[in-house]
């Protein structure tokens, strides 16, 4: 069972992948074939044989998210278009907060780029409706043994469709300046929410003077700044995925009260850094990066490249642990994301050259070893774990790996059919910001989100816009995909 294989290499591989180097992996193939093409683009009309520099090119769009690989990916960009011999110009954006409206506005215009990075929500959202490519038309019998390991059934092939290809693994952590933690007498990194809340009045109390704070998170966006920390928690801490019960086929927010009631003390003046409300999670680095912030959470395969290139920061002065949870609870795993993976537009005019482009770039052995050792991401291929010499921070702080409280968890409906499972009032990102950020009851605010969930899973069977999701004897601790 394929499962298994993520075990092997998540819990086995990537919790020693520091210490791998050496052996030569096998080198991933290149070839594919030529088509005719057209050229899309994200700011001008798309064209066939669009002008560009040396002649008339083929132009592959490319959008990311992602500003803590930019650079390197631009890199790889930059030589792929000086040396490809297909006639092909590569145009490599950059989106970071709007990325998922971005997607939205241009699937709606039809100006969708060729080639996307992969993002689980607006992934979710358009799966069902035909847009995102299946790659299996297009690998070759090498490309399909190369990245066997990293195919799941139920995440990225499904209906025996491979929409994405993940090379790297990430998962949430809590992130803490060391410096300031011994400044203020905390021996080590709370493993309770309740000591969190605890340090970080500490820090604030003590050091708010010098312009230091306790925490902070990217709450701007509820969404962004929710799923890379107070969910991942929950996950772990109620055994539930995102508020859905699977055994029992249902939603129940209800045991989130606790947390969410720590969290408004987390946010409070008495702790958090001023304007978190309104804060990115850009600038939160930044000033983590300068001192100021004594803890945040955030995505572990991200803040290496980040302090090393971005905005720079000595290494011995943070580290990362599991995220708290309220009391320590452990009652299930918390998601494990693959990460690196690309979705190929099924509706570009360009579509052959956009996949020739995405396998020469993307999934070159080259690249992908360079991603992991410039410390861009946790590598899950095993070749690459084998040759690659990961950088100090993937040796120094076995909290950036993967380990045995992550795993890949099965999709609640909301994610499952998003475009299908329409809640009405507010989702789960805003009721919890009413009770971390207003006066809303929590008892009474999560019984309602309760209760909105699970009649918009109930509508969207009876409409025939979803399916039943539930998985008999379904074991938080060891979860399957359905």
């Amino acid at each position: 069972m394929r499962l298994k294989r993520i075990g092997a290499i998540t819990l086995a591989a990537l919790m020693t992948a520091g210490t791998l180097a050496g052996c030569s992996g096998k080198t991933a193939t290149t070839e594919t074939t030529n088509a005719q093409t057209t050229a899309a683009a994200e700011t001008t009309a798309a064209s066939s044989d669009t002008k560009a520099a040396g002649g008339e090119k083929t132009v592959i769009n490319i959008w990311s998210k992602d500003r803590h690989d930019a650079s390197y990916v631009q890199e790889k960009v930059d030589q792929y278009n000086k040396t490809n011999t297909d006639n092909i110009q590569v145009n490599y954006q950059l989106y970071t907060d709007n990325y998922v409206q971005a997607i939205d506005m241009a699937v709606q215009s039809g100006e969708l780029p060729d080639i996307m990075v992969q993002q689980d929500q607006m992934f979710d959202k358009y799966v069902n409706e035909g847009q995102w490519a299946n790659l299996y038309d297009f690998m070759d019998d090498d490309m399909k043994t190369y990245f066997k390991d990293v195919i799941f059934p139920g995440y990225n092939e499904l209906d025996e469709k491979l929409y994405f290809i993940p090379t790297t693994g990430t998962t949430c952590r809590l992130f803490y300046n060391k410096e300031i933690f011994a400044r203020v007498g905390i021996a080590e990194p709370p493993k309770t929410l309740e000591e969190m809340v605890a340090d970080s009045k500490l820090i604030t109390s003590k050091l708010s003077g010098e312009g230091i704070y306790g925490f902070a998170e990217n709450m701007k966006s509820a969404s962004s700044g929710l799923q890379r920390s107070l969910l991942i928690g929950l996950q772990r801490e109620t055994g539930l995925v995102n508020g859905y019960d699977f055994t029992k086929g249902e939603y129940d927010f209800t045991p989130w009260a606790e947390s969410l009631k720590l969290w408004k003390e987390l946010l409070s003046e008495d702790s958090a850094f001023p304007g978190c409300e309104s804060l990115d999670i850009d600038p939160l680095r930044t000033q983590f990066a300068a001192g100021k912030i004594g803890m945040y959470m955030s995505y572990s395969h991200a803040e290496p490249g980040v302090y090393q290139n971005q905005f720079p920061m000595d290494s011995d002065k943070w580290d990362c642990v599991p995220i708290p949870t309220v009391g320590g609870k452990a009652n299930g795993k918390q998601l494990f994301t693959g990460t690196g993976g690309y979705v190929i537009n099924a509706k570009s005019p360009n579509l052959e050259k956009a996949f020739k482009v995405y396998k020469d770039i993307f999934t070159n052995e080259d690249y992908l070893v360079g991603y992991y050792e410039g410390g861009y991401g946790v590598s899950i291929l095993p070749s690459v774990i084998a040759k690659a010499k990961p950088s100090i921070d993937f040796q120094n702080k076995k909290w950036l790996l993967i380990s045995d409280i992550d795993a890949l968890l099965p999709k609640p409906p909301h994610s499952a059919f998003a475009s299908g499972m329409v809640v009405e009032g507010e989702d789960m990102f805003k009721t919890c910001e009413s009770i971390y950020y207003g006066n809303a009851d929590v008892d009474a605010a999560l019984k309602d989100l309760t209760d909105r969930y699970n009649k918009a899973y109930q509508d969207a069977i009876k409409n025939n816009t979803g399916y039943e999701i539930k998985i008999p004897g379904y074991d938080p601790q060891n979860p399957k995909l359905q």
